[in-house]
C-alpha cells in the first residue's frame, strides 16, 4: 500500500502577511481610541468632581429688601478658587434673611449680600445696620461701601441755615449706585429701580431710630474719624 501524500502547505506572498498585520493593528487602535472617546464620554455626564464647593445662588432675579425663601435659592459647584469670597455652601444659611440689594438671577449670595450680621462683621458692639432714602440719588455716584458720610436732613421749605445733621462720620455699610470706576460688583449692582437712592450706614443703636425716620435727606463725604491710639501716635 502506498503513502498518502502530504498536503501540500500554501504559501502566501509577504506583501499579504504584512497588509493582514496591518489590518489587525488598525482594528486594535480603533478599538483603544473608541473606549477611551466612551471613557471621556462617561466623565462628562457624570456627577461633578471631588475639586468644586457648592455655592448658594439666586434663583431668579430678585429686587432690594426681598426676605429670601428656599424656592428662591439654589445651589451651584464652583471650581475651588473661583468661589466668590464669602460664598455661603448651605440655602438654609440664607433663609428668611433679607436682600441688602438687588441681584441677578445664578448671582451667588454671599454673607454681605443681606441684611444683618453680614453688614455688622468686624463692627462695635451695639452697632446697627440703618437703611437710609438720600433725597438726591445723584450725590450717591461718589460714595462706597467703607466711606464715611455726615447724613444731613432736608426739612421741607427750611432754609439751608437751619438743616440739622442726623449724624456724623457714619460709616458706609452698603450704597445702592456704583460710583465712577467701581467694580461693578454684586454689591455695587443697582439693575432696578426700587433700590435706587437707598444708602446703609452703621450707627448707634440709640440713634437708629432717629435716622431711620428723619424723612427727606442728603449725605456729605468726610474724613474717617481717627482712632484714640492713631491720634496718641502723632507728634
Amino acid at each position: 500500500m502506498s503513502p498518502r501524500p502530504r498536503p501540500v502547505r500554501r504559501r502566501y506572498p509577504l506583501s499579504l502577511h504584512l497588509r493582514s498585520a496591518l489590518s489587525r493593528r488598525r482594528r486594535f487602535a480603533a478599538a483603544v481610541l473608541l473606549s477611551l472617546a466612551l471613557g471621556l464620554a462617561v466623565l462628562q455626564l457624570g456627577p461633578p468632581r471631588a475639586g468644586t464647593v457648592p455655592v448658594v445662588t439666586a434663583a431668579g432675579d430678585l429686587p432690594a429688601g426681598t426676605v429670601l425663601g428656599r424656592e428662591q435659592l439654589t445651589v451651584a459647584a464652583y471650581p475651588h478658587g473661583l468661589a466668590p469670597e464669602g460664598a455661603v455652601p448651605d440655602p438654609s444659611a440664607l433663609a428668611g434673611r433679607t436682600l441688602a440689594g438687588a441681584v441677578g438671577s445664578g448671582q451667588p449670595l454671599t454673607e454681605s449680600a443681606v441684611v444683618g450680621p453680614g453688614l455688622l462683621t468686624g463692627r462695635s458692639a451695639g452697632t446697627t445696620a440703618v437703611t437710609l432714602r438720600i433725597d438726591d440719588p445723584g450725590v450717591l455716584r461718589h460714595v462706597r461701601a467703607g466711606d464715611h458720610v455726615d447724613v444731613v436732613g432736608l426739612s421741607d421749605g427750611a432754609p439751608s441755615d437751619e438743616r440739622h445733621v442726623l449724624g456724623r462720620a457714619l460709616p458706609v455699610l452698603w450704597v445702592s449706585s456704583p460710583g465712577p470706576g467701581a467694580d461693578g460688583g454684586l454689591l455695587a449692582a443697582s439693575p432696578g429701580a426700587a433700590d435706587e437712592g437707598l444708602l446703609v450706614v452703621g450707627a448707634r443703636h440709640a440713634d437708629a431710630a432717629r435716622l431711620a425716620g428723619a424723612g427727606p435727606s442728603t449725605v456729605v463725604l468726610v474724613p474717617a474719624p481717627v482712632s484714640p491710639s492713631a491720634g496718641a501716635a502723632e507728634p
